[in-house]
């Protein structure tokens, strides 16, 4: 267990350095934030401090497979990476750890995620009911692919571990898998039936 009181809100996820010595957590306060496991320390605010400088709150954090950076999605829509540790001194109005700024999805992001080998992110965001995600490549920051025949908002997504496919779920309780090279929809599945799952009960 750790505890982090460096939050003014709810802290919507997590995710450990490559090392699982330092812990990094976004929340709805529009913040970043990087604690040492061990001692349960904060250490910085990896995000910019300036009021105003992010647009609105954080829900989803990612680690790069295999280097500490940080891939980052919230209200504002926009897919965003950057570094885990600060290689400048801090000044009123800095953004210095920003690697990276991905094209913008509708509405707000909730859940982002690296593919294995960390060439590839994914992104989803909602808007009025309804759900989209998107494929971009890393190094160029290009969209790969604009996931078709989403039926409602979209929660959640991931990569398959080869890296070929993309799976999310949606509010209808549908999970969707997708080519991630295309977009094109492979299936469509409910995993649970909840009528069923009450009846049985």
């Amino acid at each position: 267990m750790l505890y982090n009181g460096a939050h003014n809100d709810w802290v919507l996820d997590t995710v450990f350095s490559v090392d699982s010595k330092n812990l990094v957590t976004v929340s709805r306060d529009r913040s970043m934030k990087l604690m040492e496991v061990a001692t349960e320390r904060f250490i910085d605010n990896i995000t910019s401090i300036t009021p105003g400088a992010l647009k609105g709150g954080l829900n989803a954090v990612d680690r790069h497979p295999t280097e500490n950076q940080l891939l980052i999605g919230g209200a504002d829509g926009v897919p965003k990476t950057y570094k885990m540790f600060r290689e400048q001194d801090r000044k009123i109005g800095d953004d210095f750890n920003l690697l990276k700024k991905y094209p913008e999805l509708p509405g707000r992001i909730f859940d982002v995620s690296y593919s294995k080998d960390g060439k590839q992110i994914v992104a989803c965001s909602s808007l009025d009911g309804a759900g989209y995600v998107r494929v971009f490549d890393t190094e160029s920051t290009n969209q790969v692919a604009d996931l078709a025949d989403l039926q409602s908002s979209v929660y959640c997504v991931a990569f398959s571990p080869d890296g070929q496919w993309v799976v999310s779920g949606d509010y209808l309780g549908n999970v969707c898998l997708h080519e991630a090279a295309t977009g094109k929809l492979k299936s469509r599945f409910i995993p649970v039936d909840l009528q069923t799952a009450a009846v049985a009960n």
